[in-house]
């Protein structure tokens, strides 16, 4: 399934961009069907209280879930630069070794961070001004999803080496299967049918543990019996000293980045849980934000078939094809975000009303939150188009900066400031959302003209 190394050289930059990016749109969506479907059965479980609770606890738990597993990311990012740039060397036995040593520092790191995760649990959901019902349901669901972070990890290294490598189409297949098992256990579990007890919150983490479990399996399976000409020998999951050195040296920083994005959103969600409304807010932001992210979809698909070419392009020295996939992703990514913007405000209160049906206030804040961030919406594109540059080139740092600048430089700055500081409340935290998006576009874009992404990572 993977494309021809001739097409991705020397093939049209727009199609190729699209042959790889259609299968991680998918993927993405995939992806993104998981919390989808947890919002939408928990939105409508129990009572109006219940589920109004379960959806902000939810919103609650993934930013600090997010904040221990980020740190793990960043090696993925580092996957990204060294396979496609060896494969577009020719050098694949380097990049099948690249994908041993990924993957076994990817288990180590998901062992240590899940029991990281349980200990500091209860101490992280303390920090939060939360009600007594909603800091009870994030516990139940953050103790089950920390316990299967190694498990997340090899499913989304296996994930990010297929696609560096030219071939997006199996980690879809894979994704697939995960996401259908997850759409039929989520209500089964959730809301009790079929003789199953009624397990809400519980029931969501369970199918989540379940099907990535069964998608670890199989990403393992394929990885060892050769996917292509990538295949993974038990010889190369043996720690080697300069591999290690090399990941840290592309990882490390890409990790502190997430890791402050992750700990970025932390503080955001804190500050949301510190308004007057805060459940309704949480909840509101909660839906807005699963819904933004589904229109990222297909950016990101853009995004990673754009980080495949550069990468290949650098690994074989056509500096100039990799200005020119980022300039045609750019104006794709930008064309398709404005017009989804338009979508999204359009229809903000029916979008909303489809996943909590049973608050009206929830309803109307969500509209609020849409409407407003919704301008800062196609800035973003900008920021991910950079960052997708250096992701292929594997010169991480500015991606770390771009992260902390767009989260703490503006982003917790202008929230605090208008929706506590200068009493605002919600609406001062949306705004503040929107304009950090528009900032940090203009640094990613600096970062771009510097020219910095313009040397390999590899000998």
């Amino acid at each position: 399934m993977k494309i021809s190394e001739k097409e991705i050289l020397e093939g049209s930059i727009v199609r190729v961009i699209f042959v790889l990016g259609w299968p991680v749109m998918i993927s993405t969506l995939l992806e993104t069907a998981y919390n989808m479907a947890d919002t939408f059965w928990l939105g409508r479980w129990s009572n109006a209280t219940n589920s109004v609770s379960a959806v902000a606890a939810m919103q609650i738990a993934w930013p600090l879930i997010f904040v221990v597993i980020s740190i793990g990311i960043g090696f993925g990012i580092a996957g990204i630069s060294l396979i496609s740039q060896y494969t577009g060397a020719g050098q694949t036995d380097k990049a099948s070794e690249s994908a041993g040593q990924l993957l076994s520092l990817g288990i180590i790191m998901g062992a240590i961070l899940a029991v990281l995760g349980i200990l500091l649990t209860p101490y992280l959901i303390g920090l939060m001004h939360l009600q007594q019902e909603v800091a009870r349901y994030a516990y139940q669901y953050m103790i089950i999803i920390f316990s299967a972070i190694p498990l997340i990890f090899i499913a989304e290294i296996f994930i990010f080496v297929l696609r560096s490598y030219g071939d997006p189409i199996t980690p879809m297949l894979i994704s697939g299967i995960g996401v259908g098992l997850n759409i039929i256990l989520d209500p089964i579990l959730i809301n009790g049918y079929l003789g199953f007890p009624q397990l809400g919150v519980v029931g969501a983490a369970i199918a989540t543990v379940f099907t990535r479990g069964i998608a670890s399996a199989i990403s393992l399976y394929l990885l060892f019996r050769g996917v292509g000409g990538l295949r993974i020998r038990l010889r190369y999951l043996k720690p080697k000293l300069w591999y290690i050195k090399k990941i840290f040296s592309i990882g490390l920083p890409a990790s502190i980045g997430q890791f402050s994005s992750g700990l970025g959103f932390f503080i955001l969600t804190w500050i949301i849980a510190s308004l007057p409304n805060s459940t309704v807010a949480l909840a509101a932001y909660g839906v807005g934000d699963r819904v933004i992210n589904l229109g990222f979809i297909i950016p990101s698909g853009i995004g990673m078939g754009m980080a495949t070419v550069i990468g290949h392009s650098i690994g074989a020295k056509k500096f100039h094809r990799a200005n020119q996939a980022f300039r045609e992703a750019l104006k794709l990514t930008l064309l398709l975000l404005v017009a989804e913007t338009f979508f999204i405000v359009l229809f903000r209160y029916q979008i909303v009303a489809f996943f909590v049906p049973k608050s009206m206030e929830t309803i109307e804040e969500g509209a609020l939150f849409l409407l407003i961030f919704g301008f800062g919406i196609p800035f973003f594109g900008i920021i991910s188009s950079v960052e997708g540059l250096y992701e292929g080139s594997g010169h991480t740092t500015p991606i770390m900066i771009i992260d902390i600048v767009r989260l703490w430089g503006f982003r917790v700055l202008f929230s605090f400031l208008l929706g506590i500081i200068l009493a605002l409340g919600s609406l001062g935290v949306w705004i503040g959302m929107a304009l950090s998006n528009m900032a940090a576009a203009g640094v990613a874009f600096l970062f771009y003209l510097s020219g910095s992404w313009r040397r390999r990572v590899i000998e």
